[in-house]
């Protein structure tokens, strides 16, 4: 007995004139009882059918632009900060492993191309081109996609400074 795919397909070809139908394939049966089986395998499981733990990309964005303000407090502090400083590197390796890469911009050479965005531009008389003076928040990566652009601050060369210096 044909399969039911098989009835369908030669049904569809009454609906041409005999000259432009197409015979059916001299496949061996045992070709096409392999078909016949993939047609019936189910799919592997796309996007939506895997599930997904992780935070979205702006709450992780959130969380790690809170870290890494975190960071840069505990710098400024005087005095011992080993213990905190310990928990605050976990945290980043813990944020590698899962694929988190944080881009702080400040003194990279700034080009217009950046994927970044640029607050404001300040003029710096000790710059001899445009570079990032400020980070604002760090370009934040997941996977090698970017789910949170970095916002700086972008320190030019100062012409009136150039002028007046003998």
């Amino acid at each position: 007995m044909a399969s039911p795919s098989a009835v369908w397909a030669r049904l569809r070809q009454l609906r041409y004139p005999r000259e432009f139908r197409i015979r059916a394939a001299a496949w061996p049966d045992d070709v096409l009882a392999a078909f016949e089986r993939a047609l019936r395998a189910e799919p592997p499981p796309g996007p939506a059918d895997v599930r997904d733990d992780t935070l979205p990309g702006p709450s992780l964005a959130d969380v790690v632009t809170s870290i890494w303000r975190l960071e840069r407090r505990l710098r400024r502090l005087p005095g011992e900060t080993r213990t905190l400083t310990r928990h605050l590197e976990a945290a980043w390796d813990a944020l590698a492993q899962a694929g988190v890469k944080i881009q702080d911009h400040l003194g990279d050479p700034f080009d217009p191309g950046l994927s970044i965005k640029v607050l404001s531009y300040q003029p710096a008389p000790d710059l001899d081109r445009d570079r990032v003076v400020e980070t604002i928040r760090p370009s934040v990566h997941l996977n090698d996609h970017v789910i949170q652009r970095g916002e700086v601050i972008v320190g030019t060369p100062d012409p009136v400074a150039k002028e007046a210096a003998p």
